[in-house]
């Protein structure tokens, strides 16, 4: 019984300076069950999840939107994401807030974003989302703001293909003294192609600045009637794979997916929407 406690508690501990470690350096944000259930490929899609994807695929909102989301990663309470978010069209544009807590009491982190996307006519979307982080430790140890902002970009070159790029924290704003360390810089790139109506591919390329090699995603969507969606995806990451569902009835859509670490298991995710 010991010997079990002992090992429950070391692949907690890893599990946490793992996931903290991922966190803190700026990677994955949770980026809704959607685009979750295709391995977190996301740059090049549209809809309401992009405020925090890339900002620039909810310039085509058409109503007033409020999400919530919840991921547990690897299972483990003590490193959910929780994640509120609205946004609102306007004949100018669309403007949206978006709040995400990670972490538990001892550590924690918070994101919370303005954001304003537009599109430049048939072809073109531009979004940008000015940010606040806040890293905060336990046991005295205090906590360190900083700010700084995202942009994306999107283009439907043809009917069928869009291209998305997406740029996070470009500036590095520093998130220690000791040792210089930064929050790095994220540039993402990728393309989807609408086959039909009903079936999607999606692929993307991440350069993370705090990791050497390059990351590749890609995912596939399939739609009922545009109600019931089926999801799975790759990746050359950690996560290796994904696979997700949704459901969509009349303004709510539901979506679920799960993710699955190489040696850490699976992180499941959850996502909640309503279009006014």
């Amino acid at each position: 019984m010991l010997l079990l406690k002992s090992l429950r508690y070391l692949l907690v501990t890893t599990a946490l300076l793992i996931s903290s470690t991922i966190q803190a350096a700026g990677g994955l944000f949770p980026q809704s069950a959607r685009s979750a259930g295709m391995c977190r490929s996301s740059v090049a899609l549209t809809g309401f999840w992009n405020i925090l994807n890339n900002q620039a695929g909810l310039a085509t909102l058409k109503r007033p939107t409020a999400g919530i989301l919840y991921e547990s990663k690897f299972n483990l309470n003590r490193l959910s994401n929780k994640t509120a978010a609205f946004a609102y069209p306007t004949n100018a544009g669309v403007l949206g807030v978006d709040f995400n807590y990670f972490g538990y009491q001892q550590y924690n982190e918070i994101k919370a974003g303005l954001l304003y996307a537009r599109a430049f006519g048939r072809y073109l979307r531009m979004g940008l989302q000015l940010d606040y982080l806040q890293t905060t430790l336990g046991d005295g140890y205090g906590s360190k703001k900083n700010v700084t902002f995202e942009f994306g970009v999107q283009s439907d070159i043809t009917e069928e293909i869009t291209l998305g790029a997406y740029l996070y924290n470009p500036i590095r704003v520093k998130l220690s003294d000791y040792a210089d360390e930064r929050i790095p810089a994220i540039l993402r790139f990728g393309i989807t192609w609408h086959f039909s109506n009903a079936f999607l591919a999606t692929a993307e390329a991440e350069k993370n600045s705090f990791y050497p090699k390059i990351i590749i995603r890609g995912g596939l969507e399939y739609n009922i009637k545009e109600k019931f969606y089926m999801r799975t995806g790759f990746s050359s990451g950690e996560e290796v794979f994904a696979m997700g569902f949704g459901l969509k009835l009349k303004g709510f859509r539901f979506d679920i997916a799960a993710t699955m670490h190489q040696t850490l298991g699976f992180t499941p995710q959850a996502s909640l929407t309503y279009a006014f």
